[in-house]
């Protein structure tokens, strides 16, 4: 790969313009650095056409990155449609969606242990058939015993981070407190209290709860009742 010497502003238009068919990418020099660029990028004034060998431009013709994975299509009618039919039950997982909507949401966790325990159930019933039938049941109780302990892992995991207290972060959390609030209001408008003085007191309470201490003093109190 090389540059001409005396590769002039003319000698890449027509460079450019000889580029063969299906070319997505140019190879270039900027400053002494290598790029490549789609044609209609390339700033004929300052960018210099890398040339290979036998004095044609270093091109791509691929879409840059790795090669998409090609899908292989199903052997008979029958695998179409169960490929179809797996495809169809992804697309509608809740579990799936949940994860796509907020992977770190409460609801995708009660998503996982709802389906774990679903999970531990289908072995229960494999297990309790097996049994019926006088075949071999260890498998399906081992299997299931790890299912149990992966739930229990992650019921404490969770605990363990949440130190046991509400998460005052919580979408769920603060659903509740925006509906506690608006009772809160309600409250004191059917009480009497003239608009000024609820606008009074909903100012300076937005006050101390944007105050971080209030947030400390809310775990802290929390904490104290799980002690």
């Amino acid at each position: 790969m090389s540059v001409s010497a005396t590769q002039s502003v003319e000698d890449r238009r027509r460079l450019l313009q000889d580029l063969p068919e299906g070319t997505r990418r140019v190879q270039v020099l900027r400053n002494g650095k290598q790029h490549y660029k789609k044609p209609e990028e390339i700033d004929v004034e300052i960018d210099e056409v890398v040339l290979s060998s036998d004095g044609s431009p270093v091109v791509m013709k691929g879409r840059p990155g790795r090669k998409p994975k090609s899908r292989l299509q199903p052997i008979s009618p029958m695998a179409a449609e169960i490929d179809e039919a797996r495809t169809s039950h992804i697309e509608d997982s809740t579990l799936r969606k949940e994860a796509d909507k907020d992977s770190e949401g409460e609801e995708l966790f009660n998503q996982i242990i709802s389906s774990m325990a679903e999970e531990a159930a289908a072995l229960e019933f494999e297990r309790e058939e097996a049994a019926r039938h006088g075949l071999d049941t260890s498998g399906l109780s081992v299997k299931r015993s790890r299912v149990l302990k992966a739930m229990a892992d992650s019921m404490l995991k969770r605990k363990s981070l949440t130190g046991g207290v509400i998460d005052l972060d919580s979408p769920a959390f603060k659903a509740l407190f925006t509906l506690l609030l608006e009772s809160f209001k309600e409250s004191m408008t059917g009480a009497g209290c003239r608009s000024e003085q609820i606008e009074a007191v909903f100012a300076s309470l937005i006050r101390t709860l944007a105050d971080d201490s209030w947030k400390q003093e809310a775990k802290s109190r929390m904490k104290e009742k799980l002690a």
